[in-house]
């Protein structure tokens, strides 16, 4: 039985809708930084984990070719400003995120030529943007702030703008994702899911917000981690070993020869 963790986002749909009714397969859903730990600890075999995880995990593989990722705007993955850009001195990071906080911290310190100060905030967006100048936000919660209360900027968006390259946030893999036979079943899910997302979108939201889902999971979120998907995620790797935020063990990446 294979132990698959998944993150309960609108974004793994495509991905993982589906997964519990396939034989011999059993399904973990969870925040992305809870489902590295699990992985950590030997409790799953394969799961969509932030790519922050994969440096220090050379015995993990990488089911090749899926993802998540962006060119540009990502809508989900976002900086939520209480005060000017400029003015910004504390950032408060996201509990449930790992990349998301090291790619955030990334761009501001290259943005602003310092680094602020950045602190754990809360779980609640409101109380995190309240208690800083700035907090990032991912998934759902900052999907439905696309018009909320505060300024914000995309991260998905500033990562293309400053390198020209797309950004991976999240791919299947794990000690057991070498399974060929697990790696056909996820693709195949994702083949099948994709062609279904309209029914997949009813049946996940109210009416009033399914327009909305559908043009993000079409035009923000791409699924297929290609040649360009893996020059971003080794940029990404890259700067973050530079900046002290990630290990300096590589992952094994199935594209990495590119590099």
């Amino acid at each position: 039985m294979k132990r698959i963790g998944v993150v309960d986002y609108l974004n793994a749909l495509p991905l993982a809708a589906g997964l519990e009714g396939e034989p011999g397969i059993t399904v973990v859903r969870d925040q992305p930084a809870r489902i590295a730990d699990a992985l950590d600890a030997g409790e799953l075999d394969v799961g969509l984990v932030p790519v922050a995880a994969l440096p220090g995990h050379p015995d993990w593989g990488m089911v090749p070719d899926l993802g998540i990722a962006s060119q540009g705007k990502v809508a989900s993955v976002c900086l939520f400003l209480r005060r000017p850009l400029a003015e910004v001195r504390r950032v408060a990071l996201d509990p449930a995120s790992r990349t998301s906080n090291v790619l955030a911290r990334l761009w501001l310190t290259h943005s602003l030529g310092h680094a602020p100060e950045f602190v754990s905030g809360p779980a609640n967006l409101d109380q995190r943007v309240a208690s800083a100048d700035a907090a990032v936000g991912i998934g759902d919660v900052a999907l439905a702030r696309e018009h909320g209360p505060y300024d914000r900027i995309d991260l998905g968006q500033a990562w293309t703008e400053w390198t020209g390259l797309p950004f991976v946030f999240a791919v299947w893999a794990g000690p057991g994702a070498a399974d060929q036979d697990l790696g056909a079943v996820l693709n195949a899910r994702y083949e099948t899911n994709i062609a279904r997302l309209d029914q997949l979108v009813a049946d996940a939201v109210p009416e009033e917000q399914r327009s909305r889902v559908l043009r993000y999971l079409r035009e923000n979120i791409c699924y297929r981690v290609g040649e360009a998907e893996t020059r971003g995620l080794l940029a990404f790797f890259d700067r973050a070993r530079a900046a002290g935020l990630l290990s300096t063990t590589s992952p094994v990446l199935p594209h990495a020869r590119i590099a």
